[in-house]
């Protein structure tokens, strides 16, 4: 996905070092907490135990781009068959659908909060 402009946010958050990084890390955080809240409204719900396993992780850095990871944590290692189904059980994409549903909000949750940082 690409948003308008978001290459000169980052090239202003880069002249800002670690203040810049820390601007970075909360929108990064803030996206998260937005499609975390939208996979859970998409989990099935048996037990309850997958909606309660979903989590954001902190900010890692891969290939050079921060980044989060939304899904379940160790509580929720069944996750992935529900998502994409087993032999004797159908696919249900939870998460894909709550990507998707959030995707366009957690961009612009992304760039609000760096140009807020940035005093823009």
């Amino acid at each position: 996905m690409k948003v308008d402009g978001m290459d000169q946010l980052l090239a202003e958050l880069e002249t800002l070092g670690k203040a810049g990084s820390r601007i970075e890390n909360n929108a990064l955080k803030e996206a998260g907490d937005i499609v975390k809240s939208s996979i859970v409204n998409e989990a099935p719900v048996r037990s309850g135990k997958l909606k309660g396993s979903i989590t954001v992780s902190r900010v890692k850095t891969k290939g050079g781009v921060k980044q989060v990871e939304v899904g379940p944590d160790k509580d929720g290692w069944y996750g992935k068959f529900v998502e994409f189904g087993t032999v004797k059980m159908k696919a249900n994409p939870f998460m894909a659908r709550g990507y998707e549903n959030s995707k366009e909000e957690a961009m612009s949750t992304i760039e609000k909060s760096i140009k807020d940082g940035l005093g823009l």
